[in-house]
């Protein structure tokens, strides 16, 4: 009986303290996606960015850096999106820095 005491409370600690765990990887973790308009581009080359802003309908501004290229979204592009007012969407990463990352863009 004494065993069943200890033993049970422990195991709903555990899986209370596994279950904070795969929240907090979740929330700080993976790839988040963002939408808005194009403020500027920084090209690192006629295919690549080197980062690259919008700002979310919110108003709030999002900078974020390049890491490589991605389909069909060269910074002339990305320009074009700036000039037309067209919006797009970021699919970005959080490095342990906090550095966004851009994983993916797309229209």
């Amino acid at each position: 009986m004494n065993k069943t005491r200890i033993v049970v409370p422990a195991l709903f600690i555990v899986a209370a303290l596994i279950s904070i765990a795969l929240a907090v990887i979740s929330i700080t973790g993976g790839e988040t996606g963002i939408r808005g308009q194009v403020v500027s581009v920084d090209p690192a080359s006629v295919t690549t960015i080197s980062s690259l802003t919008i700002r979310a309908d919110s108003g709030k501004e999002w900078t974020f850096e390049g890491a490589g290229t991605f389909s069909g979204f060269t910074p002339s592009h990305l320009n074009e999106h700036k000039a037309l007012q067209e919006a797009i969407t970021v699919v970005y990463e959080v490095s342990e820095s906090g550095v966004l990352t851009i994983v993916s863009i797309s229209d």
